[in-house]
């Protein structure tokens, strides 16, 4: 039942999940009881829509252990934190700017400046959650290969990587004018380069891949048996 309910989430698409705010627009459309009860039904509409992100990647994790490490294998997992600063900044911005709309708007759609100040609060935060947090990563390391999560908007990507297809990995800082995919929370001076053995790279769409685990020395430590680490 668990593994049905794990691959049923994960055939969601993540657009469809981030869309779920424009729900409210239908119920109120179709609302017949007082406005200020609007606001609990979008704020429901927020929370699902955020348990079944969650969910989302938790499968995503289960799925990934029971194919690379069913018998309590090597899993690693490393998942970067959110930047806090940028967080706080972009929130406090956020929140001035749906302050100052709710006061202008006062009754004008039938809301209390409260609610419409909640309505565009909760739509942001979740709509646009990687504004505010950076964008979701994961990245795990398997006795095969190393799987990443990277969800920098309204998609995401699942990747992984067989070591066999691997050339081997270099620490290094992020170069945009390299071409290089970079998989990360935030783009940082100080990551890991993954250069496949395939000139052409590891997919069509993906050549070098650049990513920033948390702690990079403990995923070096991680890597080091697989003899993929490029002298720095």
């Amino acid at each position: 039942m668990e593994t049905f309910l794990d691959r049923f989430i994960l055939s969601i698409p993540r657009l469809y999940i981030k869309q779920f705010p424009y729900a409210w627009i239908v119920f109120i459309a179709l609302w017949t009881y007082p406005p200020s009860a609007i606001v609990f039904v979008f704020l429901f509409i927020i929370l699902l829509g955020l348990f079944m992100l969650q969910w989302q990647h938790a499968a995503w994790l289960s799925t990934l252990r029971e194919e690379h490490a069913p018998a309590g294998g090597k899993f690693h997992v490393d998942r970067p934190s959110i930047p806090i600063w940028r967080a706080v900044k972009n929130i406090i911005i956020l929140l001035a700017a749906a302050g100052v709309v709710s006061f202008f708007l006062n009754r004008q759609i039938g809301l209390e400046p409260w609610q419409m100040f909640l309505i565009i609060v909760g739509f942001s935060l979740f709509y646009r959650n990687y504004t505010f947090f950076g964008a979701p990563t994961t990245y795990v390391i398997t006795a095969s290969g190393i799987a990443v999560y990277f969800a920098p908007s309204h998609i995401d990507y699942r990747v992984f990587l067989k070591f066999s297809e691997i050339s081997r990995i270099e620490r290094c800082g992020y170069q945009k004018d390299q071409g290089w995919d970079c998989f990360a929370r935030v783009r940082a001076d100080d990551g890991l380069l993954f250069v496949p053995k395939n000139p052409n790279g590891f997919t069509k769409r993906l050549e070098k891949l650049f990513i920033v685990p948390k702690d990079i020395e403990r995923f070096q430590e991680q890597l080091s048996p697989y003899g993929l680490l490029a002298e720095s």
